[in-house]
């Protein structure tokens, strides 16, 4: 009833999203690989997926990390893209795209950003920023659609009070993501959250080897983080990493057999 009320407040944004996905899939493929960038900047990792699906237990995780700067959800890519744009290229997106992150940070160090709708620029991201990671972290569809669907935000994701757009939006990022990981393979990591939390020590040991990190215990202890979470998931993140929130949409089969269908008509993607 709830989210029935909500979308007539606040109309769902799906289609918005999933026009801009389409918009930038199109902008990746006239941009060159930039070749001339020679300066080395410090690893610049993006999170990207869709809310609610382990991104802030994985930035807490990287984080234990002593040089890492965690960024947050932060939209300085966005605008960093738009002010490259309209320039004459005189500055390079990295180099527009640094000098923003230098406010934000005392030193050049490594640094997180998890605003997940990155997504979409995953391949102006990966053509255009040396030395920047791309970690697609994933969940359940069914696990992530309804805990969408039930999570109230403080602002934006007006589509997650529709069960279908939720759907639609998953699909989205699984086809744009499919589109990108097929041209820049070895930028993009997979991780999947229901590996991540079933089994941590092999997950993060793969995800370190990735990144060309050095173990540490610490990186098994995330909630022993003194950074302030402030998604929804700060709640969560507090706790010792578990699997208690996999498989709960089996608690839900009868109200989410619209997404179920969807899902299965789309299948393909999913793979």
């Amino acid at each position: 009833m709830a989210n029935n009320l909500k979308l007539i407040l606040k109309p769902s944004n799906s289609n918005k999203i999933i026009n801009k996905s389409q918009l930038l899939l199109i902008e990746s493929d006239k941009k060159e690989i930039n070749k001339k960038e020679k300066r080395n900047y410090p690893q610049s990792i993006f999170i990207v997926g869709i809310p609610r699906c382990g991104s802030t237990l994985l930035e807490s995780i990287l984080s234990m990390n002593s040089i890492v700067d965690d960024l947050g959800e932060i939209k300085i890519l966005e605008e960093s893209f738009i002010e490259w744009k309209k320039q004459n290229k005189e500055l390079t997106l990295s180099e527009i795209y640094w000098k923003k992150i230098t406010h934000k940070i005392d030193k050049l160090t490594i640094n997180t950003n998890k605003l997940l709708y990155n997504y979409q620029y995953a391949g102006i991201i990966s053509s255009q920023i040396p030395n920047a990671k791309i970690i697609h972290c994933f969940r359940n569809p069914l696990d992530n659609i309804l805990s969408i669907y039930r999570a109230h935000f403080a602002r934006g994701n007006e589509y997650s009070s529709s069960l279908i757009d939720c759907t639609n939006i998953y699909l989205d990022q699984e086809k744009t993501m499919k589109e990108y990981k097929n041209k820049f393979r070895s930028k993009i990591y997979d991780l999947n959250y229901d590996l991540l939390v079933s089994n941590p020590n092999q997950e993060i040991k793969s995800l370190l080897s990735w990144l060309g990190w050095e173990w540490n215990d610490s990186y098994l202890t995330p909630h022993l983080n003194p950074r302030s979470v402030s998604t929804a998931s700060s709640v969560q993140v507090r706790s010792p990493i578990n699997s208690k929130s996999i498989g709960g949409w089996k608690n839900y089969k009868d109200m989410l057999k619209p997404a179920i269908e969807l899902l299965t008509q789309n299948d393909k993607y999913l793979k």
